[in-house]
């Protein structure tokens, strides 16, 4: 069976200052202290790290996330994504008034087979999975910065 594409996106909003929003989401070796879905990171190098992820359905995906860039100019992060999924991830952190906005895209392919065949019937579950860790990713990352 083919693997199957996605295309996420998210906006979060972060009643924090920018330069300390951007220091979190860059830091991939501590995502699991304030993301709920990250189960653990193993950092490989400064750049490189191994996660596991889990959000409400019965599987962990195991991924390689391997940052390629970190622009605190811009506000951008891009990492390449390797694993049970293939592709990338990229952060636009950006302040807005009292809040930092955060523009979350991504765009992998499945590598399990399972995957690439119940995607056709269960891709809308795959995405609400997504969507689930989202919003508690935004929710971590708040309490995380604000406490």
């Amino acid at each position: 069976m083919s693997p199957r594409h996605y295309s996420f996106a998210s906006t979060w909003q972060v009643p924090a200052p920018w330069e300390a929003t951007f220091g979190v989401v860059a830091d991939l070796e501590h995502y699991a202290a304030w993301w709920p879905q990250v189960r653990r990171v193993v950092g490989i190098d400064d750049d490189t790290a191994r996660v596991a992820v889990r959000s409400f359905l019965p599987y962990t995906l195991q991924l390689t996330l391997h940052r390629t860039r970190v622009d605190a100019g811009s506000g951008h992060l891009l990492a390449e994504i390797a694993g049970d999924l293939e592709g990338w991830a990229s952060w636009r952190v950006r302040p807005q008034g009292a809040v930092t906005l955060l523009h979350y895209a991504q765009e992998v392919v499945t590598t399990r087979p399972w995957m690439n065949a119940a995607g056709v019937v269960l891709a809308p579950v795959f995405r609400l999975n997504h969507a689930v860790m989202m919003r508690d990713g935004a929710a971590g990352l708040t309490r995380h910065l604000v406490s």
